[in-house]
């Protein structure tokens, strides 16, 4: 069974997410953003990818459903704030972890 999960940034220009399907758990996930993306660079360019079923170390590594499967309408969500986010993580898509980056640092919401 999955263990669903959203990866968000929070920045000036306003909430952005993605889905991931797989291992969302802080073990994997969390540990993951933590220590390969850890910079706006980084998520920028993970979020760019859109929904994915897992996450890897690198983006090249990583599954994402448009790249990597051909799935379409996989982009990045644009949310208005913290309160959609969660009602879109937990009430849309059953995550059970919510990851935002935000001031430079990641959250978790669980």
């Amino acid at each position: 069974m999955a263990t669903r999960s959203i990866i968000a940034k929070l920045d000036d220009n306003g909430l952005e997410a993605i889905y991931c399907h797989n291992d969302g758990y802080l073990s994997n996930n969390g540990k993951i953003l933590d220590q390969h993306y850890a910079n706006k660079d980084d998520v920028n360019e993970l979020l760019a990818g859109g929904d994915i079923s897992s996450l890897k170390d690198t983006i090249e590594d990583t599954i994402f459903y448009a790249r990597d499967r051909g799935e379409d309408n996989k982009e990045a969500i644009t949310l208005k704030d913290e309160t959609e986010l969660l009602e879109h993580a937990f009430q849309q898509c059953d995550a059970e972890v919510v990851y935002m980056f935000a001031y430079g640092s990641w959250y978790v919401y669980d």
